[in-house]
């Protein structure tokens, strides 16, 4: 007997959301499909067949017949929703529905409180509208998972009576080896580096980069970001000698990465509290300890685990960078050095492992998936006259949205670049005319103490030759000759 297929439903380019499912997909041993549904666009994949069906516009709302054959036809036994959004959660809600099998919901963030809680000064606060559309769906779940203590205490603080199931992110388990750095970084390679990991946006921090480079660079120490920042995706110096920006990296390289550029610590001033943090787990993984804002789930593994430090509850660049001074090279450096060496220690309780989580997630789909009724094998053609015919359309449009603002900033960094560099050339010129004209007066200088010398050395022949003639006369004639000599200067 087959198991039930799981029909994981999510939103558009999910990030780490995405990291997540990928592992889910590999770890899990069951049939699986993947429903991206967004504002743009949506579409269905088959991971096992590796095959994509961007879906045209209107599918949902026109043809639900269809897409409700096709997703009998594999036949899907449990509904697993991992983004709260109104795209992702209707599509999830009807499908439970319609299929008549249960769903479960993962919260990967804290986006469940505000879909705007990215952008707030108070990302917790949340928007009570929002948590009233949101509410009624978690409640309605078989279960709801959260990768960390911290995010399930908070759903259940914020949804009273809401049960949530804790089933950290996991991740694989690899040797540490090194990944040579770029090389215009080896180039210039400063004597101590900090890191930042992954894409750097506001919620991460990335206001403080810039002014954090600047202090860290009077102590000797460089801040590398090892993924890119929202302004600055390409990689390369950002400020030479001080900020380098290592730009996008295979998944999983992120700790011989932290190996190769030599980093000493990893820094986490995020300004959203993070539900879980891949980051910090590879960090952990390469051995590094991490400095980090007092708040969310990053704080909550450093209290319990060690293998770092929490900053004050309110930081700016400045009184981050002392931290880092102090720590990396300063008064605090053997302590560092001390947390370094423990990160060796029960690395399985402090760094969770992808197949502990496919197994946990494995369970969960064992104790809610249900067997639906026999309705054939999979049929791809259900869905063959609902397939998109413009894939540069609406599925795309955001990601186009994204290369086209990355290659703005690397026309505007290129013509940035050229104008730095004519400025250096007339500047350059500036210098070499006047170095050429200080040249020139120097020779001539020169020449003229030269010729001075010369006419010194003429004198003091003819004054010694004079010596010796009048050395050479009688005593009586010398001493005549002398006094009158006297005389004539009185």
């Amino acid at each position: 007997m087959s198991l039930p297929a799981i029909l994981h439903v999510t939103s558009l380019f999910g990030g780490g959301v995405d990291r997540h499912l990928r592992d889910v997909i590999a770890g899990v041993a069951r049939p699986q499909l993947v429903w991206h549904a967004g504002e743009a666009g949506e579409a269905i994949e088959e991971p096992a067949a590796k095959r994509f069906f961007p879906l045209a516009a209107g599918t949902f709302a026109d043809s639900r017949d269809r897409l409700a054959a096709y997703l009998a036809s594999h036949p899907v036994g449990l509904v697993h929703l991992h983004a709260l959004g109104d795209a992702p959660r209707e599509r999830a809600a009807w499908a439970a529905t319609e299929l008549g099998v249960p769903f479960v919901v993962t919260l990967h963030d804290v986006l469940f409180l505000d879909p705007a809680a990215f952008e707030r000064a108070d990302p917790l606060a949340g928007d009570a509208p929002w948590l009233a559309k949101v509410a009624p769906v978690l409640r309605s779940a078989a279960r709801v998972v959260a990768p960390s203590a911290w995010l399930a205490l908070l759903a259940r603080e914020r949804i009273p009576g809401l049960e949530v199931e804790v089933i950290p992110n996991g991740v694989p388990v690899r040797v540490r080896e090194p990944i040579a750095p770029r090389e215009a970084f080896t180039e210039a390679k400063p004597g101590r580096v900090v890191a930042l990991l992954g894409a750097i946006g506001p919620h991460k921090g990335s206001d403080l980069v810039d002014d954090l480079a600047r202090h860290l660079a009077l102590h000797g120490i460089a801040l590398v970001v090892l993924g890119y920042l929202d302004r600055q995706l390409f990689p390369g110096w950002r400020s030479p000698g001080s900020l380098f920006v290592h730009g996008a990296f295979r998944e999983g390289d992120a700790p011989g990465l932290l190996l190769g550029y030599g980093a000493s610590l990893v820094l986490f001033p995020n300004a959203v509290p993070d539900s879980f943090s891949y980051a910090l787990s590879d960090a952990w993984a390469a051995g590094v300890p991490v400095l980090a804002a007092p708040v969310g789930a990053i704080a909550a593994r450093i209290r319990e685990h060690g293998g770092g430090w929490l900053l004050a509850d309110r930081f700016d660049a400045t009184s981050l960078a002392k931290e880092v001074a102090a720590l990396v090279g300063g008064d605090r450096d053997a302590e560092r050095a001390r947390v370094q060496s423990s990160l060796d220690a029960s690395p399985a309780a402090r760094v969770p492992a992808v197949d502990d989580m496919t197994r946990s997630l494995d369970a969960l789909y064992a104790r809610y998936g249900i067997e639906p009724a026999a309705t054939g094998g999979p049929d791809a053609r259900a869905l063959e006259a609902l397939v998109a015919t413009n894939l540069d359309g609406n599925l795309f449009r955001t990601e186009l949205v994204r290369l086209c603002d990355e290659m703005a900033q690397a026309l505007a960094a290129l013509e940035a670049t050229k104008a730095r560099a004519s400025a250096f050339e007339t500047e350059a010129r500036g210098w070499i005319a006047k170095l050429e004209s200080d040249v020139a007066a120097v020779q001539a200088e020169l020449r003229a103490a030269n010729e001075a010398r010369d006419s010194l050395a003429r004198e003091a022949d003819a004054l010694r030759l004079s010596q010796e003639a009048l050395d050479r006369l009688p005593s009586p004639v010398r001493r005549l000759l002398l006094k009158l000599a006297f005389d004539a200067r009185r």
